[in-house]
């Protein structure tokens, strides 16, 4: 689905937190040096995981696009270069009821509703940070969500030592997902959460059961909370997936 023609900016409200304090930002403040040309890298290990944590920061991004689209020509046909990549292997999807045989269209009907599309924009991968973190790297993603709680332990195959360099030139901004101390709130509500809600339903049996995560029948809105995290940071957080040499 193409939501340009549902969503604007309007459906929005960007927050960051200062202590007990919260500023409204604008889009561009939320998402420095923003560029039509960047690849968002969206890292989900079990289906649902990023559309319950990431929808309404998706979307956000998305209208951003396409709102930069709109500003240069009326009519035009063209979506973000936004990526997920999704944990398991062959046709077994992982999900938080366990892992299924899905088929790609099973597998990416609720991202699609979130204008990540096409089909070769939804990846499986392992269900490792070694895993996610090699196609974050192949796919030449310059920002990513990840899960906050998704951190690597053992690891059977690290990284090259140049994938650490390269990603360490290439990443803009890294926001870990479902975290205790986000500082960053992305709140979406009119169209946008009407969007959201119909993404859920196209989750593969069960997502409708976990939909109480993101229930929007006592409030209007949907929203999303991140940390902001520096690049380097983010990959000394990863450093074990890499070799030394």
């Amino acid at each position: 689905m193409h939501t340009s023609d549902r969503i604007t900016q309007s459906d929005f409200v960007y927050r960051r937190k200062r202590g007990t304090q919260s500023d409204v930002l604008s889009f561009s403040d939320a998402y420095p040096d923003y560029h039509t040309q960047d690849r968002v890298g969206l890292v989900s290990p079990r289906l649902e995981d990023g559309v319950f944590g990431l929808a309404a920061a998706v979307l956000g991004l998305a209208t951003g696009f396409y709102d930069c689209l709109r500003s240069k020509e009326s009519v035009f046909f063209d979506y973000p270069l936004h990526h997920v990549f999704i944990g398991g292997q062959g046709a077994r999807v992982r999900t938080r009821n366990g892992d299924m045989n899905l088929s790609i269209g099973e597998m990416g009907s609720a991202w699609g509703w979130l204008d990540v599309w096409p089909e070769t924009n939804w990846h499986l991968c392992p269900a490792t940070p070694e895993g996610m973190l090699e196609a974050v790297f192949r796919h030449q993603v310059n920002r990513v969500f990840w899960p906050a709680s998704f951190l690597p332990g053992t690891v059977e195959k690290p990284l090259s030592s140049y994938a650490y360099k390269l990603l360490s030139g290439r990443l803009k901004s890294v926001w870990y997902y479902d975290s205790k101390d986000g500082n960053l709130e992305v709140r979406a509500s009119g169209s946008a959460a009407e969007v959201i809600r119909e993404s859920l339903e196209r989750l593969p049996r069960g997502g409708a059961e976990r939909y109480h995560e993101v229930d929007t029948t006592s409030r209007p809105w949907i929203e999303n909370r991140f940390k902001s995290v520096d690049p380097q940071a983010f990959l000394e957080d990863m450093s074990v997936c890499f070799t030394d040499g």
